[in-house]
């Protein structure tokens, strides 16, 4: 199986929306039933993945194989809290690997590209948010170096 690796066109918005709609299914089912199915799709979801693709700020990979994507990840530049000092900083916003070509290096492969073009944007710093109960997820954040940073903890009223 090759896997190849290429930044999102216009062309792919639609695939990437439905990737991620996979993955709010997902995290609706397994970790937070709060999250909206409708927004994927909505005028703002759709704006958020066409600014991400076209915008020089934005990165939105793909992973093919055979010309079929089979997964995405999508991040950008952000802004830094104003009270730190930190240099450029850059956050992973969501990705998402097809269940029957995970555990098979796509993922990292799909990061790996994402570091390369956060150093060519002078990035200093990368974020990454996991749902607490995604342990694979933050297995595979700590396994590429990411260290815990903030814990955040809501109530419902």
């Amino acid at each position: 199986m090759e896997v190849t690796i290429k930044k999102a066109t216009m062309d792919d918005l639609k695939k990437v929306q439905e990737l991620n709609l996979k993955l709010f299914e997902k995290e609706h089912k397994e970790y937070d039933p709060s999250l909206n199915l409708n927004w994927v799709f909505s005028k703002v979801g759709t704006k958020y993945y066409k600014g991400r693709i076209s915008q020089e700020s934005g990165c939105v990979l793909i992973a093919t194989v055979d010309n079929k994507i089979i997964g995405y990840l999508c991040g950008g530049l952000t802004k830094a809290e104003e009270y730190r000092n930190l240099p450029i900083v850059a956050e992973l916003e969501n990705t998402l690997v097809l269940d029957e070509f995970r555990s098979k290096g796509v993922g990292k492969k799909l990061f790996n590209e994402f570091m390369d073009w956060c150093k060519t944007k002078n990035v200093g710093k990368i974020r990454v948010e996991a749902t607490s109960q995604n342990e694979l997820a933050i297995k595979f954040y700590r396994n590429n170096n990411f260290k815990d940073y903030t814990l955040v903890l809501e109530a419902d009223l």
